[in-house]
């Protein structure tokens, strides 16, 4: 069988073969800066030579290959030596992108990331959707949909089951903290509208605050309502988060921005090789934010349509940027459908804010430079800008903030706690145990203990950075035949790495209460409550709060004077 399989994809490969040489003569017509005709005769030559490789070696290797992982290691091969954002996307990846595009799937509303091996939901299912009327929680341990375990399954996997057309039915058994019994969920999917905006409130006074993760197919009119509600609501200045944002469609990143530029303003335009990947984004409504102080967060993991409202707002004047350099990623892709289960995202063009800035990075092509025959190089990183003040601006990829952050170093233990789920875990127990009142909910002693009690009982345990030390001198001695000769001295070392681990946890303790505060509010009272805990050890909203609170520094700020 696995032979005829192979013959039918061998004899697929040629028919697609043959269309693309019938159409070849209309795709030399495509007009590039390439346009020559020995690079067309050799890009026809090569796809000839690739065929017969892939014919010669399906038919004769040693041993049977499958003719479809033989073909997807092909594609991957050459993608490889381009840029990391050249994709070739395959049903699951498919859907995903699908997600962003529409804005929209059919499933049951939960958010899921994997905790102590499971499935586990991570957030309340969103509000009116089937997770949500059927009672999910977030700490709910999902471990089996339609009677397959999900222990073994990734988050994509599990999600793909979860997944599927509105109107049909999906079983879900769960584990949850305080229930004896496993729980037993029958769902009926329906269309479930992607919300990026997790927050959208005030953090003091008359300063609204909007945080936005990603920017999939409605977000702009998501914020543009975020903001009509915070200025029925008495809002003078607005603090939008864009820290940890990836980015997601060109597009929405211009709808995000036309909420604060006035309609017509150049927001960023796209520059490729062929003509029809040149084109100028502007904005295209009237701004419902058009002159009120605004400030945009960024960080490292700030990325593309992140970087064109960051940037854009920047090299306009229309507010500051605070935080840390951006990601650097200004090449926009293009999706060619290539099989009714999959995509090649295609890099086609560079993007480029108003002040003329590539926000792309320069080490971004992974491959030889060889295979750029007539590459241009458009960034570097000594020239400088201008906005349209006249304020100087960086052109080294990335978004440079106006303002600066240097965020305090999480100690090693609170990282670890992190990394095993240790304040997620104790607050699924703490909340199924204990009722607090929302408006004064601090973290005392009393949760402290609980806390330490939960870490006893977990067993938790975790290297310092000097204990990592001693164990790598450790092996280099040992290699060297030293080890011997210094033992008493490692000793000593490890007795002083003791005593200075016994106090992490009491100098760790302001790192530990925040934590503590954002978990056990997200499980009492949700995700906004959660995003709420955190402003108070977030420096970025500090340093905004700041600026934002004097208005003759903000401006000050902006304008340079």
């Amino acid at each position: 069988m696995l032979k005829n399989r192979s013959k039918m994809t061998i004899v697929l490969f040629f028919l697609v073969l043959i269309a693309i040489t019938i159409t070849f003569g209309g795709w030399m017509a495509y007009k590039t800066d390439t346009a020559s005709p020995d690079y067309y005769f050799s890009v026809g030559k090569n796809m000839s030579v690739f065929g017969k490789v892939y014919e010669e070696i399906t038919k004769r290797y040693v041993e049977v290959i499958d003719p479809e992982e033989f073909m997807r290691a092909g594609i991957n091969g050459m993608l490889n030596t381009l840029d990391p954002y050249t994709l070739y996307i395959e049903k699951d990846g498919n859907q995903e992108l699908q997600i962003m595009t529409k804005g929209k799937y059919g499933g049951v509303g939960m958010r899921i990331s994997k905790r102590d091996d499971w499935a586990t939901v991570i957030e309340p299912p969103f509000e009116g959707t089937p997770s949500a009327r059927a009672g999910i929680r977030e700490g709910d341990k999902i471990i089996a949909v339609d009677s397959m375990s999900t222990k073994d399954l990734t988050i994509t996997e599990t999600a793909h089951r979860l997944r599927g057309k509105p109107g049909t039915e999906v079983f879900v058994k769960i584990r949850r903290f305080g229930e004896k019994d496993i729980m037993e969920f029958r769902l009926i999917r329906a269309e479930i509208k992607v919300e990026e905006i997790s927050y959208a409130g005030f953090v003091k006074d008359k300063i609204g605050y909007i945080r936005l993760h990603q920017f999939s197919r409605d977000v702009g009119d998501q914020v543009n309502d975020a903001i009509a509600d915070l200025k029925k609501e008495g809002m003078e200045s607005l603090i939008l988060d864009l820290r940890g944002n990836p980015g997601g469609l060109l597009e929405s990143a211009v709808a995000v921005a036309d909420n604060f530029l006035p309609k017509g303003q150049l927001v960023v335009s796209r520059k490729g090789r062929t003509e029809d990947s040149n084109e100028e984004y502007r904005a295209n409504k009237a701004a419902i934010w058009p002159d009120g102080p605004v400030v945009v967060l960024v960080d490292t993991f700030s990325a593309s349509a992140s970087e064109i409202v960051a940037g854009a707002i920047q090299d306009l004047d229309r507010g500051l940027v605070i935080g840390s350099p951006t990601f650097g990623k200004g090449l926009v892709q293009q999706v060619v459908p290539i099989s009714s289960e999959s995509a090649l995202k295609i890099t086609t063009s560079k993007y480029y804010i108003p002040s003329g800035r590539l926000i792309q990075k320069s080490d971004v092509f992974t491959g030889s430079k060889v295979l750029m025959t007539n590459s241009k190089v458009d960034w570097d990183s000594t020239k400088t800008y201008k906005t349209s003040s006249g304020r100087e601006v960086k052109g080294n990829g990335g978004i440079t903030p106006d303002i600066r952050i240097t965020r305090e170093k999480i100690p090693m233990i609170v990282r670890q706690m992190i990394m095993k789920s240790m304040f997620f875990n104790f607050s699924i127990e703490y909340a199924a145990n204990h009722t607090h009142s929302r408006d004064d909910f601090e973290i005392d002693d009393a949760i402290i203990a609980e806390y330490k009690a939960f870490l006893e009982k977990k067993n938790f345990k975790y290297r310092t950075e000097t204990e990592e030390g001693i164990r790598d001198l450790e092996k280099v001695l040992d290699d060297a035949g030293y080890k011997d000769r210094v033992n008493s001295a490692l000793s000593e070392l490890k007795r002083v790495a003791d005593e200075e681990k016994e106090k992490d946890f009491d100098e760790s303790i302001d790192f530990i209460k925040w934590y503590l505060k954002e978990e056990i509010s997200a499980k009492f009272w949700g995700t906004s409550a959660k995003t709420k805990a955190s402003f108070e050890r977030t420096p970025e909203i500090q340093k905004a709060l700041e600026i934002l609170s004097n208005t003759e520094t903000y401006y000050s700020l902006l304008h340079n004077k």
